[in-house]
């Protein structure tokens, strides 16, 4: 979706009082609204542990490891590459 169909669809999800707070205090910034409703994992540090653990043990592709925790590749990658 794009910024002007999320910017429509925030509109009619809330009010127009709280829609114009939200767009003063976040004018000019980018929000990411994470796809990933998996509420496995409270804590990222652990999530993030438990990626590095599946792909370290040899038993999972960085693909696999996308799909399972509902992640892009790339952060996946990101994730790997930060011990």
């Amino acid at each position: 979706m794009n910024s002007k169909a999320a910017l429509k669809k925030l509109r009619e999800l809330v009010d127009a009082a709280t829609y114009a707070a939200i767009v003063a205090q976040l004018a000019g910034t980018t929000v990411y609204f994470p796809s990933n409703t998996n509420t496995e994992f409270s804590d990222l540090e652990e999530r993030n542990l438990q990626i590095r653990d599946d792909f370290y043990s040899g038993d999972y592709e960085v693909a696999d490891l996308a799909k399972k925790y509902d992640l892009s590749i790339s952060r996946v990658y990101k994730i790997i590459q930060a011990r």
